[in-house]
């Protein structure tokens, strides 16, 4: 599905490690079969230019991250920082932010995120009734029954997972009036548990772009 921003970094490492697996050059790398809580946190966020360069401004953390198996199989969050200027860190505070945790003891098979940092023209007050629009979106609901459904079976396919993150980040996108000038930076990702571990053995993955470099973590909690 397109998207209707374009991603500054994509990141995912289990596509790789799929083909080498096929050519008999990688074992699977799974998480232990008693691993029941995997959750994604967000370390830092570090803003090194806006648009606005003098003046102090609000900043917005969007991200969407799609499991597929918990019982809320997409995920959203957001944060909204206000009087920021350029050259600064967010205060996430000493754990960071939580943008994901397993809610029903399932492991995913599959994990894809989009993590969006952007600069925030509506009003704050606004910019936090836009998660409960996305929920009552007619498509992200069908998405939602899609998943759920297929998850009564086995493990939703990693084809539908991403399409349904790609729709919420659209529908988001679309809500907030956001364009390429408002984003600072938007990450694009996945994880495989069969593959590598969904994510965990890379420890705290940093990643950055002209205007914004963040540091997150998957993590067995």
């Amino acid at each position: 599905m397109a998207t209707l921003l374009t991603p500054d970094v994509v990141f995912a490492p289990s596509l790789a490690l799929f083909q080498a697996e096929a050519l008999g050059q990688l074992a699977n790398l799974q998480l232990p079969a008693t691993t029941t809580q995997v959750q994604v946190s967000l370390r830092r966020v570090f803003i090194k230019r806006k648009s606005d360069l003098l003046g102090p401004g609000e900043i917005q953390i969007i991200s969407v991250i799609t499991d597929g198996v918990s019982t809320e199989p997409i995920q959203l969050h957001s944060e909204v920082f206000e009087g920021i200027r350029r050259k600064t860190e967010l205060p996430l505070g000493p754990g960071g932010l939580a943008l994901y945790r397993t809610t029903n003891g399932k492991v995913p098979e599959f994990l894809d995120y989009r993590i969006l940092i952007m600069e925030l023209d509506e009003d704050v007050r606004q910019a936090g009734a836009i998660l409960d629009a996305v929920r009552q979106d007619t498509q992200f609901e069908q998405f939602r029954t899609a998943l759920l459904t297929a998850a009564t079976v086995a493990a939703p396919p990693a084809a539908l997972i991403t399409a349904a993150t790609d729709l919420t980040l659209n529908i988001l996108t679309r809500l907030l009036k956001a364009d390429r000038d408002d984003q600072l930076l938007l990450v694009q990702g996945s994880f495989s548990n069969t593959f590598d571990d969904l994510g965990t053995r890379y420890g705290v993955i940093n990643q950055s772009s002209r205007s914004a470099e963040i540091s997150y973590e998957v993590q067995v909690a």
